[in-house]
């Protein structure tokens, strides 16, 4: 499915700051979790952790999203008919069996 350039910016942008922001709440949350003491603050640091990872995979999907925008030589999928020699004239075509 393609969609619109103005779509993609705008996907892109949406990903860079939530991205960016879990990044950024990530690294607080296991900023403080060296204050707490016990199981909280093993769950702190995991929820940091998650929070990170989660960060780290949006700005990297916003990478390939805004990678998607370059362009690229449109290439046909389908090919009728043989191969054919570059520069040079078509084959003939087959012939046909007739009745």
């Amino acid at each position: 499915m393609r969609i619109s350039r103005g779509r993609l910016f705008l996907r892109a942008g949406l990903l860079l700051v939530g991205g960016t922001f879990m990044l950024v709440r990530g690294c607080e949350a296991r900023r403080t979790a060296t204050d707490l003491a016990g199981p909280g603050r093993l769950l702190a640091e995991r929820v940091g952790m998650v929070e990170a990872l989660v960060g780290a995979l949006a700005l990297a999907t916003a990478a390939a999203a805004i990678f998607s925008l370059r362009p690229r030589k449109r290439r046909h999928s389908l090919h009728l008919g043989g191969p054919r020699p570059p520069g040079g004239p078509m084959p003939p075509p087959p012939p046909s069996g007739g009745p």
